[in-house]
């Protein structure tokens, strides 16, 4: 899961190395888990994780997310501002603009540079229906952005479902916000009526949804990038750093070296073998390119062709013990 998380950072330039991140902590599930992914990620971009929780006060047992959230951030370590606010007339939009207000000046406070959100797939897909409902044109399948100046959403990949298996297979608790359970919101309404009857004809539906709502968002880009695939220095390598279970690789059985004729491997997140040039193709890798990325085998097994794609072998899971990582640097192989 972690590892899913790593690779949707990097192929959206979420988090930089020395990154100060605000991280807004609600106590749910959501918030939590984010938490808990980039405390274990931040040791890799040496990134520093600070924490923020907002009482809105519209909820008689929010003083127990408050609890829970001090309590949690002191087991971690974690520097916390915590915030109490009262919205006479309360709204989900006026909540909404009031919290990031509060990151901003709190991250200000703090010296971040980012904040990071818990936003999920579900969450994409309930905004991209809420703006149907209401009559969008095509920036609302736009949907929720991985990104938007200093705010960035890592775990936006991620579906509600694949949180709470994550945070029950490790035993971690959260808050229950009673009020999900109610319709009087739009947002729950979408969440507790419609999300299901979709979810019945197609279980991936959110996925689907996130898929579409990045197609539209990239559609300028896509069209800039097709014009330039033909010239080689425009190719830029997305995938620079994997990691693999150490365990499962034996590090004397490594080597690199070009394509040869034949070559196949079991691409990240499929089960079958896929040719190594219908790999190329499908990554708009251009042909002048092809000849010379670097192809790291342990034995006979493609485990990565750098920058380009890793294999489905030898992932990390939480029962990993050593990670053994690859980075493909400017000018050189793999390493």
């Amino acid at each position: 899961m972690f590892q899913k998380i790593k690779r949707f950072i990097d192929d959206n330039k979420l988090v930089n190395k020395g990154d100060k991140i605000l991280v807004g902590l609600s106590g749910g599930p959501d918030s939590v888990f984010l938490t808990l992914a980039l405390l274990r990620l931040a040791g890799l971009y040496g990134a520093r994780i600070y924490a923020c929780h907002i009482d809105h006060g519209y909820r008689k047992t929010s003083y127990r997310d408050a609890e829970f959230v001090k309590s949690f951030c002191s087991k971690h370590g974690l520097p916390l501002a915590a915030e109490k606010i009262k919205i006479k007339k309360f709204s989900e939009e006026k909540a909404r603009l009031l919290r990031y207000e509060i990151f901003a000046r709190v991250a200000k406070k703090f010296g971040c540079n980012k904040i990071a959100t818990g936003h999920t797939l579900d969450d994409n897909a309930e905004t991209v229906i809420m703006w149907l409902a209401r009559g969008c044109g095509q920036n609302g399948l736009k949907g929720i952005p991985v990104k938007r100046g200093g705010i960035i959403r890592p775990i936006l990949c991620v579906s509600k479902k694949e949180i709470f298996r994550c945070l029950m297979f490790l035993g971690v608790r959260y808050c229950t916000d009673e009020t999900n359970g109610s319709c009087d919101f739009t947002r729950n309404k979408i969440r507790n009526r419609i999300m299901p009857l979709l979810e019945e004809i197609n279980p991936r539906f959110a996925e689907h949804i996130f898929r579409l709502s990045r197609i539209v968002s990239n559609k300028k880009v896509d069209i800039k990038s097709k014009k330039e695939y033909n010239k080689k220095d425009s190719f830029v390598p997305k995938e620079t750093v994997v990691f693999f279970d150490a365990g499962m690789v034996d590090i004397k059985d490594l080597k690199v070296r070009h394509r040869r004729a034949g070559d196949s491997m079991v691409p990240f997140g499929m089960r079958g073998r896929k040719k190594l040039q219908d790999v190329f193709v499908d990554a708009k890798v251009p042909r002048a390119v092809r000849d010379g990325v670097p192809l790291v085998f342990c034995g006979r097994e493609l485990l990565w062709a750098a920058g380009i794609k890793r294999s489905d072998r030898a992932k990390v899971t939480d029962g990993t013990k050593m990670i053994l990582k690859l980075e493909l640097t400017a000018g050189k192989a793999a390493r």
